[in-house]
């Protein structure tokens, strides 16, 4: 109810509508506060069902944010000994299967390969005259024995040569090499002289500056002779060793000749022995060829190629270095066979199966998502696996949540960029058969 102010004529509310309006205003707020409570309870109620079915499902949708990314490292090593010619790799390099990447030096390999080569057509030869030699007695013999003897003295011409060349090349051409280094050498020193004396009188202006670049030529002319004096005694030095090395193998196949001038005399007397002889000849023929593909095996040892498409790490190899057989150089990885190995929880473990999906994400690439299979689930926990697995011979125990490996393949497009590297973090989730992502 409204009353009238009789003095002024303005209404004035009564005590009744202000309690009113105060009612009304303290339901609204009760109202608001109780909606507002509700959203609270709401809101924590879906909090708890969510941890609460986080809790136990997690073995639904397992996963873990420490796995890495794994792959193959493997150790290159040379197979046979050598030294470093040539070196077409460096760290990181990336190598296709086939490719040169290590060259050692093949002087030695190559000279063993002609040996065995030569030993083989020797060996081949003497089974060819044996074979012939077979079904004859007395006279095939002769003609070996006469084959053996051209043989010696032919060995006897080449060691008469090397003899001949050993001597004038370590008396007549070595002298004359010393001596025309001590001719070079006195020119040098006159010219040395000259370009002294000359030089304070081109100083002095007392001759022209063209006469003294005479000189100079004239010194560098001279010195240049003695040097080449020098290398053709270095030289001449060189081709006597040679020669008296020739000389010492003429000498040993004048031996080796005769020796086999010797035997086919006796194999004279010894026709019944022939056939053995010829079996013999064929062993040694079948050995020779051994000794050849091994040493052709050992030469082709000396060229290090990649065995796959990988990329080059740890490289400890240095042009120039000696390496013995088995000695690490460095180590291949390929890229394109890596896997992601994740230590999920035992409690997680329930319903994890090989093949089945997986979702990765890597941290290198700002979480860009992969995706892989499960492919194998290790025998054991990752603690027994360990160098000194934990034992408990005291009794007292403490339950520890153990964590088991388990590997997962990825797949990766061929022409993605992003690489995964062994030794990244990812964080993975498995799609088990029972809950979906």
């Amino acid at each position: 109810m409204i009353e009238t102010n009789t003095q002024s004529g303005s209404p004035v509310a009564s005590p009744a509508s202000s309690e009113q309006s105060t009612l009304v205003v303290r339901a609204r707020n009760a109202a608001a506060w109780a909606a507002r409570n509700k959203l609270y309870v709401l809101l924590a109620v879906i909090v708890l069902a969510v941890g609460l079915f986080w809790v136990f499902t997690e073995d639904l949708n397992p996963g873990t944010d420490d796995a890495q990314v794994d792959g193959h490292s493997i150790v290159i090593s040379p197979r046979v000994p050598g030294y470093v010619q040539k070196m077409l790799i460096d760290d990181n390099t990336r190598v296709k299967q086939g490719d040169l990447m290590i060259q050692l030096d093949p002087a030695d390999y190559q000279a063993k390969v002609d040996e065995a080569r030569a030993a083989l057509q020797v060996a081949e030869a003497r089974a060819a005259a044996l074979k012939i030699t077979v079904p004859f007695t007395i006279g095939t013999t002769s003609s070996a024995t006469v084959a053996a003897s051209a043989q010696v003295e032919a060995e006897r011409s080449e060691l008469a040569s090397a003899e001949a060349t050993y001597q004038r090349l370590s008396t007549s051409e070595l002298k004359f090499a010393e001596a025309n280094i001590a001719a070079r050498k006195a020119e040098l020193d006159k010219a040395d002289s000259d370009v002294k004396r000359t030089r304070t009188l081109a100083e002095l202006s007392e001759i022209s500056r063209q006469q003294f670049d005479a000189y100079l030529a004239t010194d560098e002319v001279a010195r240049n002779e003695w040097l080449a004096a020098q290398q053709k005694l270095d030289a001449t030095k060189r081709e006597a060793e040679a020669a008296k090395a020739a000389q010492d193998t003429a000498h040993a196949r004048i031996a080796q000749g005769e020796a086999e001038v010797r035997q086919s005399k006796a194999q004279q007397l010894e026709s019944g022995v022939r056939k053995a002889d010829y079996q013999s000849a064929l062993a040694d023929v079948e050995q020779a060829k051994a000794t050849l593909n091994q040493a052709l095996l050992n030469l082709s040892y000396t060229q290090l190629r990649a065995p796959m498409y990988a990329t080059v790490t740890k490289r400890t190899v240095e042009q120039g270095q000696q390496f013995a057989v088995g000695q690490a150089m460095f180590d291949l990885v390929p890229l394109d066979e890596i896997w992601i190995t994740a230590n999920l929880k035992e409690t997680q473990m329930a319903h994890v199966r090989p093949g089945e999906k997986v979702k990765i994400d890597v941290d290198t690439y700002g979480h860009k998502t992969f995706y892989g299979v499960v492919d194998s689930i290790a025998s054991s926990t990752g603690s027994r696996q360990a160098l000194l697995p934990p034992e408990n011979a005291t009794g007292n125990f403490v339950k520890v949540v153990q964590r088991i490996p388990v590997k997962i393949l990825v797949h990766q497009a061929s022409n993605d960029g992003d690489v995964l590297r062994p030794g990244m973090n990812v964080e993975v989730k498995v799609k088990t058969s029972w809950w979906m992502f």
